[in-house]
């Protein structure tokens, strides 16, 4: 494993593992982007060539400052993008983009005004591969302004085939998170599969979305939902709001940094005294989440603010989560666990508290593994769905 401090230490990536002539069949193949609309934000999946066109002085300045251009947030996620190589040569760029799906409409005009996505590639863009609820939900406007027909794709599968794709090409594409030192351990896809020949398979997917989905991934093209759970990210939010008078999921986030869960939850300690031993519990194990506000011994009195409440609503949430996940893992009999979803997005206080999670149900036998490219999963999946066979 290799320890990094800073995601951005890992901007380029290289395709190691297996030779890969994708840059060729998307060029020949397919249009030369995908989208991902979701409910909250629109994530886009895009290939530039090895010697790409110039691009008009104005497109460029569209995509590198947004705040000037005054029509909508596209933001790209630079440390994300993957250099293909085909026999030591370069075979182009796979890159990120996002932005609010609230501006769907302003990004529609956008290209119907400046051409963009037929920039590059041997054919007309006429179709694009989509996924999400949005492949739906604009299909007709899409249609009408850009004569280009969205390819609905299945979700799950998507999701499936972008995180096989990674797990298996590219390198430092999953982590661990060390909750000793507050920092992401890049796992070296290289290393794992010259231990166990078999890798990643088979590994459970959990997805933390507004509710829960847990698959159980048996290869490449083998997968079935097992579980899941209707607490979720969307539960979080949902409570925070009830409970709290914050607005914006940014203020809670804001908020897990400075709250103390142990103003609110009622721990082993507040019933013991101390440790548990014989059970294996210390004192700072949560027995009861939200539980010191509804006591009535008079020898605790909870004195809280709206920061104590999110941060043990998200340990509640999380310590849910972590825990169905291992259990399906023990039943189905698999040690890897892979987290994705939009309440995993660069948000180390929730790495952290899986982390722990895993860790205390496993007995220390099983980690939580996290996504670099955990948006735009689904996304690549719909890239790579004409070249599945390929």
């Amino acid at each position: 494993m290799e320890e990094v401090g800073k995601q951005e230490n890992l901007a380029t990536d290289e395709l190691p593992k297996r030779k890969t002539n994708l840059g060729k069949e998307v060029f020949e193949n397919v249009a030369p982007l995908s989208v991902d609309i979701g409910g909250s934000f629109t994530k886009i999946v895009y290939w530039r060539p090895p010697n790409p066109p110039e691009l008009p002085d104005y497109i460029i300045k569209e995509f590198q400052d947004t705040k000037e251009a005054g029509t909508f947030p596209l933001i790209p996620d630079p440390s994300l993008k993957i250099h293909l190589a085909e026999d030591g040569r370069t075979d182009g760029t796979l890159k990120f983009l996002k932005m609010p799906t609230g501006k769907a409409h302003d990004f529609i005009q956008f290209l119907r005004k400046t051409k963009v996505h037929q920039s590059w590639g041997l054919r007309k863009t006429d179709e694009v591969n989509a996924t999400g609820g949005g492949a739906y939900k604009y299909a007709d406007e899409v249609k009408a302004k850009l004569d280009i027909t969205l390819k609905q794709r299945d979700e799950m599968r998507c999701l499936i085939r972008g995180l096989n794709f990674l797990l298996l090409n590219v390198e430092n594409a999953a982590f661990t998170y060390d909750t000793k030192l507050d920092r992401q351990v890049f796992t070296s896809g290289a290393e794992s599969l010259e231990k166990d020949a078999k890798f990643p398979f088979p590994y459970l997917l959990v997805n933390v979305g507004s509710g829960v989905s847990i698959l159980k991934v048996e290869s490449e093209d083998s997968f079935e939902r097992i579980s899941g759970s209707s607490l979720g990210g969307g539960t979080f939010w949902g409570l925070c709001k009830l409970l709290t008078d914050l607005k914006s999921f940014d203020e809670v986030k804001e908020m897990t940094l400075h709250g103390d869960n142990k103003n609110v939850d009622l721990l082993v300690g507040d019933i013991y005294g101390s440790d548990y031993s014989s059970m294996g519990l210390n004192a700072e194990v949560i027995a009861s989440s939200i539980g010191k506000v509804a006591t009535t011994r008079t020898d605790i009195k909870p004195d809280y603010k709206r920061e104590d409440i999110v941060k043990s609503l998200l340990f509640m949430m999380s310590n849910n989560i972590a825990q169905i996940a291992y259990l399906n893992a023990k039943l189905y009999n698999v040690e890897r666990i892979f987290f994705s979803g939009g309440f995993m997005q660069q948000n180390e206080y929730v790495w952290g508290r899986f982390s722990y999670a895993v860790a205390f149900w496993s007995q220390g036998k099983m980690q939580a593994n996290f996504l670099r490219h955990n948006s735009y999963l689904g996304a690549l999946g719909a890239l790579l769905t004409d070249l599945s066979k390929s």
